[in-house]
């Protein structure tokens, strides 16, 4: 049996927040038994959004706000000139092709068994240098899996961004990237998890913004304004009202971002 994606999703969540009826739930149950590959799809969901829904979003600084609310002026001004934002950092992916993942692998590899054999003699300062060289094939290593055709590999990009301590710009703007175009809901659900380790920069809330009104998945909508409420963030007010104006939103999920905004007021 074939369900459409976004009717798909919008039960998922329904399922997941214990929102449907009883009969509502057992048949969904029953429809994911007989349904092995749509089993798969919502253990891989459900994985992922239950750890976005419970993310512990800190508060924005008086200092970061006012940071965030100039760059987001200066944001509008230049789409005035110029419409639309994601061309702006397609050019980070053009950099690294796909055939350099398993350079970048073994020059990782590389580096591990050079650093463990003179471990005992260097200094304090070689170390420092030596880390820092782990954290730049790391960041490569993200920027590689993200482009990968495979949606389980894209899923590791975005996990092994986790283990970056200070994500420098690129990485931001390939996981904001991400979040906007990928084709797989599930790297997109992990995506924003792993911007909300960065919502004190300015670079990220503001992509985050912009990012509402560019999704057509309910439970990617729905999961920017549950984001949205936690952080209390006023400007995501218009690009909430834009998505619901320019968008065919599921009437639950209008409802629900219609409450959210709401709750930001």
């Amino acid at each position: 049996m074939i369900m459409d994606k976004e009717k798909f999703e919008i039960l998922a969540m329904d399922f997941m927040s214990g929102e449907m009826s009883h009969e509502a739930a057992e048949d969904f149950r029953q429809f994911l038994e007989k349904n092995p590959n749509y089993k798969e799809e919502y253990k891989q969901l459900e994985s992922i959004w239950t750890k976005v829904d419970a993310m512990q979003t800190p508060d924005p600084s008086t200092e970061m706000d006012e940071t965030f609310y100039g760059m987001l002026g200066q944001e509008i001004e230049k789409s005035k000139k110029k419409r639309g934002w994601n061309g702006i950092f397609s050019g980070f992916f053009t950099v690294l092709k796909p055939q350099l993942v398993y350079g970048v692998l073994l020059l990782g590899v590389g580096f591990l068994v050079g650093l463990y054999f003179n471990s005992q003699e260097a200094q304090p300062g070689e170390i420092m240098v030596s880390t820092d060289e782990t954290a730049d094939v790391r960041q490569k290593l993200v920027l590689t899996l993200l482009e990968q055709p495979s949606a389980n590999q894209r899923l590791q990009g975005v996990s092994e961004a986790n283990k970056i301590e200070d994500a420098d710009n690129i990485v931001i703007q390939a996981l904001l990237q991400t979040l906007n175009n990928d084709a797989n809901v599930n790297v997109r659900l992990a995506a924003i998890e792993s911007l909300t380790n960065y919502v004190d920069n300015p670079v990220v809330r503001q992509g985050l913004v912009q990012a509402i009104p560019h999704q057509e998945s309910p439970i990617i909508q729905i999961t920017l304004a549950n984001l949205m409420v936690a952080l209390q963030e006023k400007a995501s007010i218009e690009p909430f009202k834009q998505l619901l104006k320019e968008k065919q939103v599921d009437t639950t999920v209008k409802k629900r971002i219609e409450k959210s905004i709401q709750s930001i007021i």
